[in-house]
């Protein structure tokens, strides 16, 4: 699953090497939300790179399988490509043989889940996956803010506040809220076209949110730190993920 995953990354990498990096500036940034400019600033991010691609380094991340699951402790490796968008992840739980690998590209997701890195445990590879693993790289946008400036992306300032988004990328279409406090920082993605399994090859669309408790410094700039992910189910909230971002490293 891991040299997969290496193997994924690379080939990601070579795609991303096709673009140009640019910097951030005012005149970059002119036609974006007041609410995201405002956001680019207050982390630091103009007269900087704009990423192609990023990988995130967290110092802890917890999974809760059900609502009536214990939590357990993982270990993440998380690269994002912007140009072109994708996503791959590679979870190991600490305490069991299983290890996961989320991937999404061009229009096709899936999630694959092995035991002892032999037996095949879980694998999904549905439009309802691939429309999921989209979602979850548009809210996390605000950690890697080229996205932001993505082609594929249109905004609509709702308030001083908030800003809707729509995506659209090989033909997947998705859209969800960003909210920002006082300050400017980025507090809460809000969607209601992630699908929820219910059962094999069952799904239903239900509220879904990331929510960003803190902010840390990295090298002059702000990025999410505390972060904790939220299906919110008829008869409950149901928290199936948190995490601590270590740092983010741009451009690899």
């Amino acid at each position: 699953m891991k040299r997969v995953f290496i193997k994924d990354k690379t080939k990601f990498i070579k795609r991303n090497k096709a673009h140009k990096i640019e910097m951030f500036s005012e005149e970059l940034i002119k036609d974006l939300p007041e609410p995201l400019k405002k956001y680019l600033r207050v982390c630091g991010y103009i007269n900087t790179p704009v990423p192609v691609n990023a990988n995130i380094y967290w110092t802890e991340s917890w999974l809760k399988m059900s609502p009536t699951k214990e939590w357990s402790e993982l270990h993440t490796t998380q690269f994002n490509s912007v140009k072109p968008i994708g996503r791959l992840a590679y979870m190991k739980i600490l305490d069991m043989p299983v290890a996961a690998r989320d991937l999404y590209r061009d229009g096709y997701g899936e999630m694959k889940v092995k035991l002892f890195n032999l037996i095949n445990l879980a694998f999904d590879n549905s439009k309802e996956v691939a429309q999921s693993a989209l979602i979850t790289i548009f809210c996390e946008f605000a950690f890697i803010p080229s996205y932001l400036l993505s082609e594929n992306v249109k905004w609509e300032q709702i308030d001083d506040y908030s800003v809707r988004g729509t995506l659209v990328d090989n033909g997947i279409e998705v859209s969800g809220m960003f909210y920002f406090n006082e300050e400017g920082l980025f507090t809460h993605f809000e969607t209601f076209d992630r699908y929820f399994t219910t059962g094999k090859n069952s799904y239903k669309k239900v509220k879904f949110s990331v929510v960003v408790e803190s902010f840390k410094t990295q090298d002059n700039l702000k990025i999410g730190e505390k972060v904790k992910i939220i299906w919110h189910l008829p008869e409950s909230d149901y928290e199936y993920y948190k995490g601590t971002v270590d740092r983010i490293e741009f451009n690899v």
